[in-house]
């Protein structure tokens, strides 16, 4: 394995890399669940219609310089855009702090603007489009080849976490009358299972019910908070982590044991 160097310079490579990739994610995220086009089309201000040119584009800055609105119009312009641009330069950060070599670091900063687009589109518009899904899913086979190449045991705990998943969903549904756990949330916990070591898996998913059930609590009224909340930010936030972090956490158990 080839070592990351450990430098200010790197960081902040990966900080600008991150707001860029940030700046696309808020793309994707708004035109996808819209059925607009991410290759083709320049970004334009949904109110006037105007096309932003370089100087509307430049990640926060344009934002923080127009102080929030379109330079051309003036209707006021989402705060998500920069905090999604931001959130995308620190997960780009973080994964150059704790991915253990450059071919895993490669793949994580491949696999982070796709979570993090998902977890925006699950967030408002409760979806995980299978279109995402699948180059997540070939990424974790990656992650998996640079890693312990089990792919046997991924294989195995991949179906085995679709079929709880779509069962669970089934007798929820069949008891309730409301989806419980739905198909792209299952889809990407079995994503995680084909990636991970089974230990880091488990604690991907023991970590994901209790950020859900928490984001629940605080969210939402107690009373409803099973039908309104999503499970698929929770999931793609523990996922990440466990990306990130796992070798750290199996180290600790070897270590422990």
């Amino acid at each position: 394995m080839t070592a990351l160097p450990s430098s200010g310079a790197l960081y902040a490579l990966l900080a600008a890399f991150g707001l860029i990739f940030g700046s696309f994610v808020t793309a994707l995220s708004y035109r996808l669940p819209r059925g607009e086009s991410v290759a083709h089309g320049r970004s334009h201000c949904p109110a006037c219609g105007h096309v932003l040119a370089v100087p509307d584009l430049i990640p926060v800055l344009s934002w923080a310089l127009n102080k929030g609105a379109c330079r051309h119009c003036r209707t006021r312009v989402s705060w998500r855009y920069p905090a999604i641009e931001m959130l995308s330069a620190a997960l780009f950060v973080g994964a150059g702090a704790l991915a253990p070599d450059i071919p895993h670091l490669v793949l994580l900063l491949a696999m982070t603007p796709i979570m993090l687009a998902l977890a925006i589109i699950d967030i408002e518009h409760q979806r995980l489009p299978n279109s995402l899904l699948l180059p997540l899913a070939i990424l974790a086979v990656a992650w998996r080849w640079e890693g312990d190449k089990d792919f046997l045991t991924g294989m195995i705990a991949a179906a085995v976490t679709l079929v709880l998943g779509f069962g669970l969903d089934a007798v929820h549904k069949a008891i309730s009358g409301r989806l419980g756990l739905g198909m792209g949330d299952t889809k990407l916990l079995a994503i995680a299972a084909l990636a991970l070591p089974l230990p880091v898996f488990l604690a991907c998913a023991g970590m994901a019910g209790t950020v859900a059930v928490v984001i629940g609590l605080l969210s939402v009224r107690p009373a409803n908070w099973r039908t309104q909340m999503t499970f698929g930010p929770a999931i793609l936030a523990s996922y990440w982590a466990a990306l990130a972090a796992g070798s750290h956490l199996i180290g600790a158990l070897l270590t422990a044991a």
